[in-house]
Parts: structure tokens; sequence; C-alpha cells
């Protein structure tokens, strides 16, 4: 069993180099204010359903994580996604709620919003990769490649969303707070598969776990591009 440290910086280097977030045409046209009114309220709900279940990812990765000190870190990273309370700032589905009410949706529209089969199926990796693989598959699949995308690509994007889309700085503020809380959050993940001891054949499921995770964000994406034509 050798030490991981060398196997989390090739993950890491995958996950920015393959990211959705700052890579996918989408994410592009919103931030250059090509989308629709329309399509911005495509994208929003959409992101809003996966934003609301993504919390349940993390407190399945806490309840089957055995180390007590990488235990209490999982904890905080969901205490901020349920709460928004370590921040200062307010639970994150709540946080995206507020961009959508600026693009002029309802809270009804959100919270009742049908998922695209992309959509439903990026949630459902949530569930499969943080029960149904191994915990450090999980820890692979959440904390390094959906949360280890975020860090320089949020910020930029909120900016480009006030300027564009004309929506305040509290209206955006689920990015700015993502952009700090989510290199606090993958820094977890990398801490703790730093220190799993793990076979080459675990690791390979670990490798697979992210790229699978990667591709489930792509085709997220791939889903509410379409929406948005």
């Amino acid at each position: 069993m050798a030490a991981n440290d060398g196997f989390v910086r090739e993950i890491f280097a995958m996950v920015k180099e393959r990211r959705s977030f700052g890579r996918h045409p989408i994410w592009h046209r919103i931030a250059e204010g090509k989308v629709s009114q329309t399509g911005m309220c495509a994208f929003a709900t959409q992101f809003f359903l996966q934003v609301r279940e993504f919390p349940r990812a993390l407190s399945a990765l806490h309840s089957r994580c055995v180390n007590a000190d990488e235990r209490v870190k999982l904890a905080e990273s969901l205490y901020e996604e349920e709460t928004g309370k370590i921040s200062g700032s307010a639970p994150h589905p709540e946080l995206f709620i507020r961009l959508g009410l600026g693009l002029g949706l309802s809270r009804d529209d959100m919270i009742h919003g049908k998922a695209l089969p992309s959509t439903a199926a990026l949630i459902d990796w949530f569930e499969l990769s943080t029960k149904d693989r191994s915990f450090a598959e999980g820890i692979g699949a959440i904390n390094l490649a959906a949360e280890g995308q975020v860090p320089g690509n949020f910020a930029p994007f909120a900016r480009a969303l006030e300027k564009n889309y004309g929506l305040s700085r509290e209206q955006v503020a689920f990015f700015d707070v993502h952009e700090i809380a989510d290199r606090d959050h993958s820094d977890v993940g990398d801490n703790i598969l730093s220190h799993t001891p793990m076979s080459e054949v675990e690791r390979a499921k670990v490798w697979a776990a992210v790229e699978r995770s990667l591709e489930m964000w792509w085709q997220f994406f791939d889903g509410i591009e379409r929406a948005c034509e």
C-alpha cells in the first residue's frame, strides 16, 4: 500500500482538464450572455434540482466514514450545505432559489420543477456513488470530481451573471459561497484519499468513479444545453 499523494494529484489533474464547470459550451454561452431568458430559467431549474439533492450525498459519505477526525470534517461540509451557517449565508439550496427568483422564476417553479433525464441520472449517480460503491469511490466521485471543479470557476461565473443578466450580488451568492466552501470541501476529500490505504485495484475503482462522475456532469450540462435551444 503506497502513499496516495501522487495518485490524488493525478486525479485533480484529470478533474481540471475534464471539468464541466468552466469548459462545457453551455457554461461559456451563459457566461457570455448568449442564453435567452427562457433558457436561463431552464438552467436555473435543473441546476437547483441537483443542488437540493447534493447534501444527501455528503450525508451518505459522513455515515460511512470510520475515521472520527475525517467524519467531523465531512459533518462540517454537510452542515454548511444544509444551513450556510459556517459561511454566514443561508442553506445552499435556498441560495440558489435566489438566483431563480432573480431570473423571474417562482419558488414553486423551482421546487416542483421536472428533472430532465440527464439531471435525474446525475442525482441517481449521487446516490449510487455514495451508497453502493466503496467509501473511497464516493469521496472521489463527490468531493474530488464534483466539488473539485468549482474553485476558480464559480466566482468569474457569478460576475458574468451580474454583468449580462442584471443579477445582484445577493442573487449570485450561491456561486460566490461555493468558490470558497468547495475549495475546503475538496481538500477534505484530498486528505481522506491521501491517507486511505488502497491497493492498485482499489485505486483503479476510485479513478473509474471519478471518470464516471465527470461524464455524468458533462451529460447533465448537455441536457441543459438542449433545453436552452
